[in-house]
């Protein structure tokens, strides 16, 4: 039985905790996954994970500022980062279907074109908003793993612009597609790694978090 399986089975033999005047929580925490919610919806099952109520346990966030509080609620980085992440996914998926079905090639070609034309900026969106959270989440944006991911953005930016150059300048077609379908390729794991590490930060090496 894995550590997770024996955390579940330890949260859900265990009683619910309920809601009384004394406890005064306003939000509980999934024993489990780690979900958090509204304590009002203690007597419900973890709408994440599935278990039941007994799962609950009372959570108190730590005092931060309001305005902090209100910027990180936002989650400006998780959601910015899909953009260019889509993006260069399709900058070689899309090449390779065109590739394989040359009847569509003529429209799937002038649409990653413009989807790469501007693959830098939204790698560059994306990189800010992670400095940005990275400042507000820790305080700090220059220590080991925040500036191993600035590293990382920079390479991923350089690459992005390298697919936008091509783009730009001769549009993707059959002649470079394969050109386009490496580069994309490498940078895409190049973001994937910046995704992992970003895991990291919000849920730690070893998540999903357990308690109990």
């Amino acid at each position: 039985m894995t550590a997770e399986q024996k955390a579940a089975t330890a949260a859900t033999s265990s009683t619910a905790a309920k809601s009384t005047p004394e406890q005064g929580t306003e939000w509980i925490i999934c024993r489990v996954c780690g979900y958090i919610e509204d304590a009002k919806y203690r007597d419900q099952p973890c709408p994440t994970c599935g278990f039941p109520p007994t799962v609950w346990m009372d959570y108190k966030p730590r005092r931060i500022n309001p305005k902090r509080e209100k910027l990180l609620d936002l989650h400006l980085h998780p959601i910015a980062v899909h953009f260019p992440i889509t993006a260069t996914a399709a900058s070689f998926l899309v090449p390779v279907i065109a590739l394989l079905i040359p009847s569509i090639a003529n429209v799937l070609f002038p649409a990653i074109t413009l989807v790469v034309m501007i693959l830098p900026l939204l790698v560059i969106i994306g990189g800010i908003s992670g400095y940005i959270g990275s400042k507000l989440r820790y305080k700090k944006g220059t220590s080991k793993i925040p500036k191993a991911k600035i590293y990382l953005t920079v390479i991923y930016f350089i690459l992005s612009c390298a697919q936008a150059y091509i783009a730009i300048a001769n549009g993707v077609n059959a002649d470079n597609a394969w050109i386009m379908i490496i580069l994309g390729i490498v940078a895409s794991i190049f973001a994937a790694k910046l995704g992992k590490m970003g895991s990291y930060l919000f849920a730690g090496r070893f998540g999903p978090y357990t308690a109990g």
